[in-house]
């Protein structure tokens, strides 16, 4: 009887351990709230889980909603990592993040990853302009930002909503900031907003352009750069005034379960294998400064690309939420 009663003992202890909850040494999966493409999502998880043996469980969600949803569970976070989203929502959102140096951390600029080690950059996303090439022909393109003042281009330019989207702040501050960040600048910023056409999602540009639904778009380099590539029917413009590099990256959620999943998950954003099948699969600019890609996508070399003058994008973060604000009220008056 002895006997049977330590056995069952044992098997008790035994499964005990084997239940072992997520968030606990020895737990083998990560979740990730993501503002990535779907596709990217997926590669991320399969190599994720060949490289390191922990299931990735990556949820696609808009950055700002993802960053709503982080504040709104953080007294019993849900997700371990936020990935894919801009470096301005990471610098407003940093108290949700726990620090954590990343392996990689001294291979990535300064400029593009936080002193306190709560965010590391993994990928730069540089505004361009997009054309249709059946609907405009190349000379008569935008080459610039003010280009898109123009009247010519009313209802003819899609953009998308930047309370989702941070690079659409972005461009929408660096325009603002070329203007003189003034009334006189926030009347030309209302007629930029008659011309444009919102779409909730960065995603939506680039595909509502291709398929002729829009003339123009302001889109980011990478996706713009994928349709180019396949040969579709459309160009990229890199204005002549001058864009941003803006600073896309992961963090650990403060409180997550999984703590050192999401340590490892962090350090294999910047995995050089993985950033290079990045670069040749989704043209994806890395953040590490050690990594050419000039032989593997039709994209230049940072240095290249001019900068706007002076532009900072989180010298506009303190008031981010006052011009979006702005922002609604005028479209709200004018569509």
């Amino acid at each position: 009887m002895k006997k049977m009663m330590l056995f069952g003992t044992v098997m008790l202890a035994l499964t005990a351990l084997t239940a072992i909850p997520s968030g606990y040494p020895g737990a083998q999966e990560v979740t990730v709230y993501s503002g990535n493409m779907q596709a990217l999502n997926d590669l991320a998880a399969a190599e994720f889980q060949k490289a390191a043996g922990i299931k990735a469980n990556i949820v696609r969600v808009p950055s700002g909603v993802a960053m709503k949803r982080m504040r709104a569970e953080k007294d019993n976070p849900q997700g371990d990592v936020i990935w894919g989203v801009s470096k301005v929502a990471l610098m407003a959102n940093a108290d949700l993040l726990a620090p954590y140096k990343s392996k990689f951390s001294d291979l990535i600029d300064p400029l593009f990853r936080d002193p306190e080690h709560r965010w590391t950059g993994t990928n730069l996303q540089v505004p361009i302009l997009m054309y249709n090439k059946k609907l405009v022909k190349e000379g008569e393109a935008p080459r610039k930002w003010s280009d898109l003042l123009d009247p010519k281009w009313k209802n003819k330019v899609a953009y998308s909503n930047p309370a989702n989207s941070s690079f659409s702040f972005t461009v929408f501050t660096m325009m603002l900031h070329a203007f003189g960040n003034n009334e006189a600048a926030w009347k030309k910023m209302e007629a930029f907003l008659a011309n444009v056409q919102v779409v909730e999602q960065s995603a939506m540009v680039p595909s509502n352009v291709e398929k002729g639904e829009f003339a123009v778009g302001v889109a980011l380099e990478y996706m713009a750069a994928r349709y180019v590539a396949s040969g579709a029917n459309v160009g990229m413009v890199y204005p002549e005034d001058g864009t941003a590099a803006q600073a896309e990256g992961a963090g650990i959620i403060k409180g997550g379960k999984n703590p050192k999943s999401a340590e490892q998950f962090v350090d294999f954003c910047n995995d050089k294998s993985f950033r290079e099948k990045v670069i040749k699969e989704m043209f994806r600019r890395p953040a590490r400064k050690d990594l050419d890609f000039s032989q593997i996508v039709p994209m230049p070399p940072l240095s290249q690309i001019k900068t706007m003058p002076g532009f900072v994008d989180t010298d506009y973060l303190a008031d981010r939420e006052k011009i979006l604000t702005r922002i609604k009220d005028i479209l709200l008056r004018i569509k």
